[in-house]
């Protein structure tokens, strides 16, 4: 009996063993190159052997989570991971909450702005405006994901994140901080900063050119659900025109934490 007992615990281990890893390929894939992604450079990524990536990959292209991208071996997310998530989002829609208050505020300031949501130890760009000012931050793709605390929007809803769920996400995300040139007391500052005042503004760890101003969109109970954000060249996010901006981001913070709320109380 303890001997079986001892099977079924190994392969209840090795069964979530998998599922975790299975997780991590569709997040890579999710963050990727819109052309997709090789298989050796999948297993490499994630220090997966080229077997166990491969069946991996056949599993998951099996169910069209995943399926190769036209005329290549190149893998990328399939259509049916987006079926599944329209459930989610019928739930907490927070791009069509959010679309009122985009449209405003990127009509006063004239930069583009942006919407992140955390997602696991990532964050996601769910949504963005371009303003008369767009050249900065076309490159910024909605579905882009970001290790969470890389973006200035990452730090800003890391500030608001409990202590353990912080701890979690730099342990989680350590051999990946590196790839974006970020160190973890640079991520550790700035949520220390938005803490203090609110927002964060800050240079791009991807682009020295440009300059990012966020907020954290938070919860009733003050958790972070998403942040907003301002990618412009550096010298539109500096000296007065801050006092001007700062109001107005968090001002649209509050707007769609309350339209959340609304759509939370409703359900």
């Amino acid at each position: 009996m303890a001997q079986k007992d001892e099977g079924n615990s190994r392969s209840e281990a090795s069964g979530t063993q998998c599922i975790h890893r299975s997780f991590a390929v569709v997040r890579m894939l999710a963050s990727g190159a819109s052309e997709g992604e090789k298989l050796v450079d999948i297993a490499a990524r994630l220090n997966l052997s080229h077997p166990t990536a491969h069946r991996i990959l056949k599993a998951l292209e099996s169910e069209g989570i995943v399926e190769r991208a036209r005329g290549s071996r190149r893998y990328q997310i399939g259509a049916e991971a987006a079926w599944l998530g329209l459930a989610a989002y019928s739930r907490f829609p927070i791009t069509r909450l959010a679309t009122p208050t985009l449209d405003r505020l990127v009509e006063a300031i004239g930069d583009s702005v942006f919407l992140a949501v955390p997602s696991h130890n990532d964050s996601v760009y769910a949504d963005r405006r371009f303003g008369a000012y767009p050249v900065q931050a076309r490159r910024v793709a909605i579905g882009a994901r970001r290790p969470l605390g890389v973006s200035v929007a990452g730090r800003a809803m890391l500030g608001f994140m409990k202590d353990e769920r912080v701890e979690a996400v730099l342990r989680d995300n350590a051999d990946r901080y590196g790839d974006w040139r970020c160190s973890e007391q640079q991520i550790l500052s700035g949520a220390e900063e938005v803490r203090k005042q609110g927002f964060l503004c800050s240079d791009s760890l991807v682009n020295a050119e440009r300059r990012v101003l966020a907020v954290p969109v938070r919860d009733v109970v003050g958790q972070p659900v998403a942040a907003l954000s301002i990618i412009a060249a550096r010298p539109r996010l500096g000296g007065e025109r801050m006092s001007r901006l700062v109001p107005l981001l968090r001002d649209a913070a509050r707007e769609i934490s309350a339209a959340v709320h609304r759509q939370t109380m409703v359900a």
